[in-house]
């Protein structure tokens, strides 16, 4: 067969199997992440992320990518998470996990950072994903290992001799609430309306706790359904709270914006009790203005499924493209 034709027929060959493995992973995706999962109703809502209520509760596992919306851009070492949730009539928690091989707790040295894990909500109508904007504060719960760890004795120290306090350890002296010397609740309540605007929330009413499994972290998360707090969301009476997730491995160097993020929403029905993809359903609460640029901040992201696993899987698919149209080209010239 003459060249031009086996290269023609090579490329054919090639771009059929090139579109074919692109929906094969859209539909894998879709697989994982379509269609809702009912939160389960339990007597008493564990805070404890080994308990026994976890082990009948529906799995939601949600894609993370690396950050790239704002410096400093970075991340993107964990690449999925699996989400629970459970309630009762008065408290809901949910529980995040995810692989991770290295136990980041001790922060005794310069460049040693601390697995983390967050959650970012808002309840009525959807945020931006660039942690909210003006007009459309979010809530964001924050857990690291290291604050565990504090309460064991196991997350380090750097000052090991006397020292000044207000000298060494400004922000303590500050008081910081990053710098504590220990926490009950190893968790963090923020509010941000966009990058840079992260602030501590007057009302700490967020417990959280985690644990190493045999591949990772398991960190739960609770809260009352209804609280004081100003951007809090309200469980209790909102029919839709939108949820976005973080997560930061300390050993790859993942702190402040350097983390793995999901670029879609996830959706709680908190009427039917319901956890659902957010960009497939309607809020029914967004309107025009502050939703149309909520909206226009996400949908890239959001359509961007393509892009994102090209970057993880591009070596691989590329070699697949090579191999296949040498194969054919050589096939059909004998």
């Amino acid at each position: 067969m003459p060249d031009r034709t086996a290269a023609v027929r090579a490329t054919v060959v090639t771009a059929v199997v090139l579109a074919a493995l692109v929906v094969g992973q859209a539909a894998v995706g879709a697989a994982v992440t379509s269609g809702s999962q009912p939160v389960r109703a339990v007597e008493s809502v564990p805070g404890d992320p080994a308990a026994d209520a976890w082990t009948d509760a529906p799995e939601r596992t949600v894609s993370l990518s690396e950050q790239q919306m704002a410096v400093p851009f970075g991340g993107g070492s964990v690449e999925e998470l699996t989400v629970q949730t459970v309630r009762n009539d008065t408290h809901t928690a949910f529980r995040l996990s995810w692989a991770d091989p290295t136990r980041d707790a001790n922060i005794d040295r310069p460049r040693n950072f601390s697995d983390a894990a967050a959650i970012m909500l808002r309840s009525g109508d959807k945020p931006p994903i660039t942690m909210g904007a003006a007009g459309k504060p979010v809530d964001i719960w924050y857990w690291r290992a290291s604050w565990q760890a504090a309460e064991a004795g196991d997350s380090g120290s750097m000052y090991a001799y006397p020292h000044p306090d207000n000298e060494t350890k400004p922000g303590r002296a500050a008081g910081n609430p990053l710098s504590n010397a220990e926490y009950d609740r190893y968790a963090q309540n923020y509010y941000a309306t966009g990058y840079g605007s992260l602030t501590h929330a007057p009302a700490q009413n967020v417990r959280a706790n985690g644990e190493r499994t045999e591949d990772g972290w398991s960190v739960a998360f609770v809260r009352e359904h209804s609280t004081d707090g100003e951007y809090d969301p309200d469980f209790a009476s909102a029919d839709n709270v939108y949820l976005a997730f973080a997560v930061w491995n300390g050993s790859a160097d993942e702190v402040n914006g350097e983390k793995s993020l999901t670029l879609r929403f996830t959706q709680l029905d908190t009427e039917n009790w319901e956890l659902s993809d957010a960009s497939t359903g309607s809020s029914g609460d967004d309107d025009g203005g502050d939703s149309a640029s909520a909206e226009s901040d996400t949908s890239g992201e959001e359509g961007s499924w393509l892009t994102e696993s090209v970057s993880n899987w591009v070596v691989g698919l590329v070699a697949t493209m090579l191999l296949t149209w040498s194969f054919v080209y050589w096939r059909a010239r004998e």
